[in-house]
């Protein structure tokens, strides 16, 4: 409850220094730079799999734990996958919102038979409100830094079977909720209305994050 006051009062200063500074700002951008960015991008998984040690099944958690005798034989995890929308309230502030998904699949064996013994799932959606502070906005360059801070929820399952009891199986599931953000240091966008973009940062979205957009509806006319 805590961590979450401390996130709206964020919120809160970045907003209120946004309004300061729009009542000075030259609406003429508006003319020009679009209001609105849909995104979708894809990034490395390395910091989100961290999260796999943090389910607990009251027991056990590994298939390690249930058999002496085994080995990891695959472990495949997909790319993080985003969508992102944001709304331009002035020329260098864009408020908005990002969706992750990720996922990762590992198989035990047994070191003599190969018999398939363990299988487990982990799945991740992250969603979290973010801000964008872009510094060199032109018609078909936008650079930008930016936050996001949010939830992510967590979903695992492990399937075990026991050769040595008569092949019983036990299935276990878990659910994970945990805090999740993003923090770029730099991105790039270049493009008209579409556009390619890549970003450098540090979060749950990945350390390198690439792909496509699309940004429209300028203003028809200043209003006065």
């Amino acid at each position: 409850m805590r961590n979450l006051k401390r996130i709206l009062f964020l919120f809160l200063t970045i907003g209120l220094a946004f309004s300061l500074h729009a009542q000075k700002e030259d609406p003429s951008w508006k003319l020009t730079l679009p209001r609105h960015d849909l995104q979708f991008g894809i990034g490395d998984p390395a910091l989100i799999m961290n999260h796999d040690h943090k389910f607990s099944w009251g027991v056990n958690s590994t298939a390690d734990d249930w058999f002496n005798n085994t080995y990891n034989a695959l472990t495949i995890a997909i790319p993080t996958i985003n969508f992102e929308y944001r709304y331009r309230f002035a020329k260098w502030f864009w408020f908005g919102g990002a969706i992750s998904y990720n996922a990762s699949f590992s198989r035990w064996e047994d070191y003599d038979t190969h018999d398939v013994l363990a299988r487990t799932s982990n799945h991740y959606l992250s969603i979290m409100p973010s801000v964008r502070f872009s510094w060199l906005n032109t018609k078909y360059v936008t650079m930008y830094s930016g936050i996001s801070l949010g939830c992510i929820i967590g979903y695992k399952e492990n399937f075990n079977t026991d050769y040595e009891h008569n092949g019983r199986s036990k299935i276990f599931k878990n659910i994970l909720v945990d805090g999740a953000g993003q923090l770029t240091a730099v991105g790039i966008q270049v493009g008209k209305n579409w556009y390619g973009f890549t970003e450098l940062g540090i979060g749950c979205q990945g350390f390198i994050k690439a792909g496509f957009g699309y940004k429209f509806n300028k203003k028809a006319k200043i209003n006065e």
